[in-house]
């Protein structure tokens, strides 16, 4: 089956967004995207759904463009490599060309019954492409021979990228990949995305029409706007509810990044009892970040958990703003020696803030409230809520 749609008339079943809450669901056995531009914001609706995929090894394929014009962020790649969780059946190129866009835009889904459909078109996988840009597509339905033979041609196209060795194409298989690519200039930081994004300024701006948004990602994050014309969205002023859980702790020349010459710093917190009333062993996993979704995963044989946790941080001399940290949990790092066995990931972005702002000996507190909004805060003070005998 085929089926022309587009978004013009800007009814509610008319945007590709509703493409995606119909197809991506509970129970899919594969899902393939080709997106030349990227933002995981518009995934994360659906990122439980596709860590289930990945943690029962089926098919999850990411093709995406790392275009001069708009180049992808790191912080967007990491996101998808924690759903990928390290399974061989996941995977995850980046497609950088010096004369040329990286400009497709295809999703492919095989659904619980094996049938499959897939949506070819103008929209890029973004908040913005997903429910507010007048976007057009096809969507394909198995059903008949030709449909059919449309959807394998699809897939296959899309896992094509997975093998070349073609100039410009990046297997990412995990952070040491990203990380060599933002070295390269392959990745940006999504600071510098920001900073590098064009400011058009209509002559009659008065004429310009609006659309209004028929699809949301649930994350509330501000995306910087592709250099194909999208619109980014308001920044988020997240309102802070009566504090439920907290933790804090001083934080070490290890935990603040500035290690010795020639140590090579983790990017790591590790998450410890620091003094406080807790077993450091099952507060975090259980309590503190307890209602938060778990993915088991397996890494060097030993199993563990993971999740990533939305943060409202703030640091000093930055204004308030969203993050998604990775969190694991790997009970086997205890061996019996009071070892830390939960630990926070920095990411990119405040992982090079900590590098550039020596932070040794200040404090980072984490608190969850009732709204279920975690904030991380690093500040010079101690708390006056802080134990008396922290470490």
């Amino acid at each position: 089956m085929l089926r022309y749609r587009d978004s013009a008339t800007g009814a509610a079943a008319d945007c590709p967004g509703e493409w995606f809450d119909r197809h991506v669901v509970e129970g899919i056995q594969a899902f393939r995207v080709q997106s030349g531009f990227f933002r995981y914001a518009a995934l994360a609706k659906y990122e439980s759904i596709l860590r289930r995929l990945a943690s029962e090894d089926r098919t999850l394929s990411f093709v995406l463009g790392s275009n001069l014009t708009d180049p992808l962020t790191i912080e967007d790649v990491e996101s998808v490599l924690s759903i990928m969780g390290g399974q061989a059946s996941s995977r995850l190129t980046v497609v950088a060309l010096r004369n040329a866009l990286y400009h497709p835009k295809t999703f492919h889904v095989v659904g619980s019954d094996r049938s499959m459909a897939a949506m070819i078109g103008s929209a890029n996988l973004t908040v913005a492409a997903l429910g507010t840009n007048v976007e057009a597509w096809v969507e394909v339905e198995s059903g008949d021979a030709q449909a059919d033979q449309v959807l394998q041609n699809v897939a296959q196209a899309t896992d094509w990228w997975h093998s070349t060795s073609a100039p410009g194409v990046f297997r990412v298989d995990s952070l040491e990949d990203a990380r060599g690519l933002l070295a390269d200039g392959i990745l940006v930081d999504r600071e510098t995305q920001r900073r590098s994004g064009t400011t058009f300024r209509p002559s009659m701006p008065g004429r310009r029409g609006a659309r209004q948004r028929r699809w949301i990602s649930p994350l509330g994050v501000a995306e910087a706007p592709e250099q194909e014309g999208e619109i980014a969205l308001a920044s988020p002023r997240a309102e802070r509810g009566a504090t439920v859980l907290r933790w804090c702790k001083k934080l070490s020349a290890s935990d603040a990044l500035q290690t010795s010459s020639g140590t090579h710093p983790t990017g790591k917190l590790r998450l410890a009892r620091a003094g406080h009333d807790i077993d450091q062993n099952t507060w975090f996993r259980r309590e503190l970040f307890g209602a938060r979704t778990w993915i088991a995963v397996s890494r060097r044989g030993k199993d563990c958990e993971e999740a990533h946790i939305p943060f409202n941080v703030q640091v000093p001399n930055q204004r308030l703003r969203k993050e998604s940290l990775l969190v694991d949990h790997a009970p086997h790092r205890a061996a019996g020696q009071h070892n830390v066995v939960t630990v926070l990931s920095w990411g990119s972005r405040l992982g090079k803030w900590l590098r550039e702002n020596g932070q040794t000996g200040s404090w980072i507190t984490i608190e969850l409230d009732d709204r279920g909004e975690y904030w991380l805060r690093i500040q010079r003070a101690e708390p006056d809520w802080a134990p008396k005998k922290s470490r």
